[in-house]
């Protein structure tokens, strides 16, 4: 039997011939153009031909990258690496290209290679999405939710007093607060939303581009009241809270400001009523 290494890879990974043709890919490629809807495996499979037709789509990543691949079958450059962001399966991603030259049968060919370096995108302390990912997530799920006529919305939720418990406990236990409550919020939220951590003591989270209006109420309901957890031994627990506003598209606003705003002022009026309490 024999094995192509390239198959257990998590990359896509692809060999492209002096046309733009692509000769040879790997199972990860086929199974990522299968789920974004590109070209299947095919004769006549033209990586060039799919850029061109991303640039047709507005996406102008896809110019930088066909621009490179050329210039690498060309060999005016020896290699070309561009990272790109890209919405797929419904989740905002970057993507890194990564393309090299070599020679086969006396032609000059290119292997392209794209890496899902999400990832990076992500705050180090709770793991969760940064700012700049959660902004791309809300943008995409609002674009989506707008062309289907769905819902979607945002929460944002501000923990409370955390500068007591940094005072009180010192900043690694004010770090383990903050990765509890991330915890938790991902854990209320659910896998189909995107939590993430947007400031200091401040998170996200974008709901489904796809949401019901069942399913957005019910998050509503859950999330409404506020988010409570603890850390520490038994006898000797901390207890954490996060005071939590949301905003539904299209009833709260209809553009991202609006949200952002809407979900801001009711996560406030919640910390009023906590601080009069």
């Amino acid at each position: 039997m024999k094995l192509d290494l390239s198959d257990f890879l998590l990359a896509e990974i692809a060999v492209v011939d002096p046309d733009g043709m692509i000769a040879h890919c790997n199972r990860k490629w086929e199974e990522t153009a299968m789920i974004g809807a590109l070209s299947p495996k095919q004769p006549g499979w033209n990586y060039i031909a799919e850029c061109e037709a991303a640039i047709q789509r507005s996406c102008s990543e896809a110019a930088a990258i066909r621009a490179g691949l050329l210039a690498v079958l060309k060999n005016d450059l020896p290699s070309f690496v561009a990272t790109y962001a890209c919405p797929f399966n419904r989740m905002h991603h970057w993507f890194q290209v990564l393309i090299s030259a070599f020679e086969f049968d006396g032609k000059r060919h290119a292997i392209l290679m794209h890496v899902d370096v999400s990832a990076l995108q992500r705050d180090p302390l709770t793991g969760l999405p940064n700012r700049a990912m959660f902004d791309a997530q809300l943008d995409l799920a609002l674009s989506l939710a707008r062309d289907v006529g769905r819902q979607t919305g945002v929460i944002i939720a501000d923990m409370n007093k955390l500068k007591l418990i940094n005072d009180m406990y010192g900043h690694r236990i004010g770090d383990e607060a903050l990765k509890a409550l991330a915890a938790e919020l991902k854990k209320m939220t659910g896998p189909d939303c995107m939590a993430a951590r947007i400031g200091g003591d401040e998170f996200g989270v974008v709901l489904p581009a796809y949401c019901d209006i069942l399913s957005a109420r019910r998050t509503r309901a859950r999330c409404g009241s506020g988010i409570t957890c603890s850390i520490g031994a038994a006898g000797n627990r901390i207890s954490i809270s996060a005071s939590v506003g949301i905003a539904l598209y299209p009833d709260d606003g209809t553009t991202v400001t609006e949200l952002l705003t809407s979900a801001d002022k009711s996560m406030y009026a919640q910390k009023r009523g906590l601080s009069v309490a």
